[in-house]
């Protein structure tokens, strides 16, 4: 690309240089891999791959087991997707974003090496990390999965560690409109006699057929690891190479226990040597932002809580982060919520799933070609909530200042990453 000198420049461009924004299939960015030498070559020293894909919780999964492995003592690259704020966010080294150069310098190197191969901005975003990550010295790389998994970008790559975090509907359109469609998409990424960290109690017979197909050892939330949560912390037990586990008087971590504790079995199952001194300091490391992310309005001090859930498991576990919220004092009562979300989710499964939490609805569109009409989403809202009140804006902003003057003690917004991100920058960090 000619005249490319900044990193506006370059998302501009690949952004534009696909006819589709998803199109799934490894072979035309397997070609440009190639191309870049990206293939590892014989006697390299390789990280160790962690590749983690599932319908919910990936991000703050990734987070997680990123902040193990540093506090450690170990160097890790984490790659995520999509980003809140800024592209940076999906560039990690040490915990801390790559600058604009570096992925620029990425970018440049694969515009050169695609030629003629159309890219996807998901793939032109792979790709680049993985040039990133080629050239710095790393005991260990997170790779976190876009879209499912078996034809996702990031499936190009063999992991030694597999995570999947849970199954539920979502993007049927690509993935299937069934658990075990959906299960069988997500176990494209086990790899044979790898070790696969299910993040839930019932993996699919999809992805346990797999599994076993592929002689690749699996261990489930609940009977091979889990985690028991007190009053003052939470114990975590689980398996490694050389027998049962267990970590006591651990803090609460700032990201869930759904997230940290398949972390750490990963880790433990991993080539890697992980510290329980680094496990404990993690606990409070651990975080990303707009992962049930609480946060204070910047105006007005009131506490607002930002979460990406845009599908009704996600919903699910958000309205249990809210009544703990509420058990806990933290919330004085129901809090209004800012709500826009894509035309292809399931709505009314994700208002019902949070609709004990919340009487107060401010729904906006996004600004996004594929966006839900307010239109739709209030028709929708109102025949799955009767008792509710639901407000219409002209946009997320605009509903967000709606919500937080309306009197409501506190607000949650939610729906999609698109909703938070216009939501967050008007936010500061909650003193407690």
């Amino acid at each position: 690309m000619q005249g490319a000198v900044n990193l506006a420049s370059w998302l501009s461009h690949i952004a534009a240089v696909h006819p589709r924004e998803i199109e799934l299939g490894l072979d035309r960015v397997r070609l440009v891999a190639r191309a870049m030498g990206l293939d590892p070559t014989p006697g390299q020293r390789l990280p160790v791959v962690f590749i983690i894909a599932g319908t919910n919780g990936k991000g703050s999964t990734a987070a997680a087991l990123e902040a193990i492995l540093l506090a450690s003592g170990l160097r890790a690259g984490c790659y995520l997707s999509p980003h809140i704020e800024r592209f940076n966010e999906r560039f990690r080294i040490n915990g801390a974003d790559c600058d604009d150069a570096r992925i620029c310098a990425a970018l440049a190197a694969v515009e050169q090496a695609r030629q003629s191969v159309s890219l996807s901005y998901f793939e032109f975003a792979t790709l680049a990390a993985l040039k990133i990550f080629a050239g710095s010295r790393l005991d260990a790389l997170i790779l976190e999965v876009g879209l499912g998994g078996r034809l996702d970008a990031v499936n190009l790559i063999d992991a030694d560690v597999m995570l999947i975090t849970n199954i539920d509907l979502d993007h049927q359109y690509w993935l299937g409109d069934t658990r075990e469609a959906i299960g069988a998409e997500k176990a494209g990424i086990l790899r044979p006699g790898k070790p696969l960290v299910y993040g839930g109690t019932q993996p699919t017979g999809s992805i346990i057929e797999r599994a076993a197909e592929l002689r690749a050892p699996v261990y489930r939330y609940g009977e091979d690891y889990g985690a028991d949560a007190g009053a003052d912390g939470w114990r975590w037990w689980g398996r490694g190479g050389r027998g049962p586990l267990r970590i006591d008087g651990l803090k609460p971590p700032r990201v869930s226990l759904a997230a940290m504790a398949p972390a750490l079995q990963a880790a433990h199952v991993s080539p890697l040597a992980v510290t329980r001194e680094g496990i404990r300091s993690a606990q409070g490391q651990a975080a990303l932002p707009g992962r049930q992310e609480l946060r204070c309005c910047a105006a007005s001090g009131m506490p607002v809580l930002l979460d990406v859930a845009h599908n009704p498991a996600a919903a699910r576990m958000l309205a249990g982060e809210i009544f703990r919220l509420r058990r806990e004092s933290v919330f004085s009562g129901k809090p209004a919520v800012v709500l826009a979300m894509l035309a292809d989710k399931d709505i009314e499964g994700f208002a019902t799933a949070l609709g004990g939490q919340a009487d107060v609805w401010y729904i906006a569109e996004i600004d996004d070609s594929r966006a839900m009409s307010v239109a739709e989403q209030r028709r929708r809202l109102k025949a799955c909530l009767p008792g509710a009140a639901i407000f219409t804006a002209d946009s997320v902003p605009e509903a967000w200042r709606a919500a937080r003057e309306c009197g409501a003690p506190e607000v949650v917004v939610t729906g999609s990453f698109r909703t938070v991100a216009a939501v967050r920058p008007e936010t500061g960090a909650l003193s407690r």
